[in-house]
């Protein structure tokens, strides 16, 4: 954070003259060094009592790395912390303000007093937390991010699952169905590889939860479930127009489809429809950086799909009408590795998932690849990580 402290208070007076939300920065010994916000919330007899608790919240203790939002009574904050160099300098308090949803839910005579704070659904709060930490940082963060590292924001969510609110809502701001305009150029993304464009689109596309349509009346949770299954199988196919091997592309459209089936909150599914869509461009983007001929094309994705299974040179250049002395000229060529080292490579990148990822025993692992033996199985992965299985185990495991 290379900021100063007269570019915060223009920020931070940008931020309140926009939205009418009040924007303090608090020091690391907890006084206000600035404080924005109308004279009439100032006059409010709550004001210095809430001011006192927000200036002792212990904000230090939270990451820089996002936005963290908090809620006092029906009240609700985000802060972003300021920091040098590890050291810390204080943080920027942004609110309160008030969900719209609390009309409802509240007595109007209550609620009048009140009339001073803005109202913002959570997803205007999150944009303008990404705006202030942008501002501050020069770094880009994704709404799905800020949500997994927040609490806070879960009741906010999961209060948008009620079907009649969410039905409500889409209907006074008339949105119903996704935004065909944003879809189709994020699967213009997908299909092309483009995965310095995805942050553009991923708000505003069929990521975007404000415009979803309806598939389950009973569910508003089941709709977007069915919605985002839709979209992976959008994504597959754009996908695989881009390149993608289509055995790989159909086999991690099964995955994902089977994955967001098993999530139980909003949060969770827009997380994994990010994964998704980012997992399916960068396997295009890398195929894209490979363009081969199609004999080799053909050759790479028979490898892909047989690493399970003994892959010989005849088997290849049959498939691919060569001779086999042709094909692997041809390979080594096209690969710049001869095509035995090339599958050689490519089991050991699987045998890394499997050590990284599950819990099968090294064994096992190399005779499922079909390496003949441990010891050449070992021998083989020491030549490409210049470690042993066990030791990458060790290492890299998330099991």
């Amino acid at each position: 954070m290379k900021i100063s402290t007269i570019d915060l208070q223009y920020i931070s007076q940008l931020i309140y003259e926009t939205h009418h939300l009040p924007v303090s920065y608090i020091n690391a010994l907890g006084e206000v060094i600035f404080d924005y916000s109308s004279a009439d919330y100032q006059n409010n007899p709550s004001y210095h009592s809430l001011k006192e608790q927000l200036t002792a919240y212990p904000y230090h203790r939270a990451s820089n790395d996002y936005p963290i939002f908090f809620s006092h009574a029906e009240f609700n904050f985000f802060y972003i912390n300021l920091k040098i160099d590890e050291q810390y300098l204080g943080a920027i308090v942004v609110g309160p303000s008030l969900s719209p949803e609390m009309e409802d839910a509240v007595n109007p005579t209550t609620y009048h007093k009140h009339e001073m704070i803005p109202h913002l659904h959570y997803q205007q709060c999150l944009a303008i937390s990404l705006f202030v930490y942008f501002s501050i940082y020069q770094k880009k963060l994704t709404k799905t991010a800020v949500i997994q590292h927040n609490q806070a924001l879960k009741p906010l969510i999961r209060h948008e699952e009620n079907t009649a609110i969410e039905l409500s809502h889409a209907r006074r701001n008339a949105i119903v169905h996704t935004n065909l305009y944003y879809e189709k150029i994020l699967l213009d993304y997908v299909k092309n590889g483009r995965m310095e464009n995805l942050n553009e689109v991923l708000n505003y596309s069929i990521m975007e939860q404000a415009e979803l349509g309806v598939l389950s009346k009973r569910n508003n949770l089941r709709s977007v479930q069915y919605l985002m299954i839709t979209g992976v199988a959008l994504i597959c196919r754009a996908a695989i127009e881009g390149g993608l091997n289509e055995e790989t592309a159909f086999t991690l459209n099964d995955f994902y489809i089977q994955k967001l089936e098993d999530q139980n909150s909003l949060i969770d599914i827009l997380s994994l429809m990010e994964e998704a869509i980012y997992d399916f461009t960068r396997r295009v983007s890398k195929t894209n950086k490979q363009k081969y001929s199609a004999p080799i094309t053909t050759c790479i994705h028979t490898i892909e799909n047989q690493l399970y299974g003994e892959i010989t040179l005849d088997q290849l250049s049959a498939i691919c009408h060569l001779s086999p002395n042709y094909l692997s000229s041809l390979f080594k060529k096209e690969v710049g590795i001869s095509l035995s080292e090339y599958i050689q490579q490519q089991k050991i990148e699987e045998a890394k998932k499997l050590l990284t990822f599950t819990n099968y025993p090294i064994l096992d692992i190399g005779s499922l690849l079909n390496f003949t033996d441990q010891s050449y199985f070992i021998k083989v992965f020491k030549k490409f990580t210049d470690i042993t299985p066990k030791q990458y185990r060790n290492e890299y495991s998330r099991k």
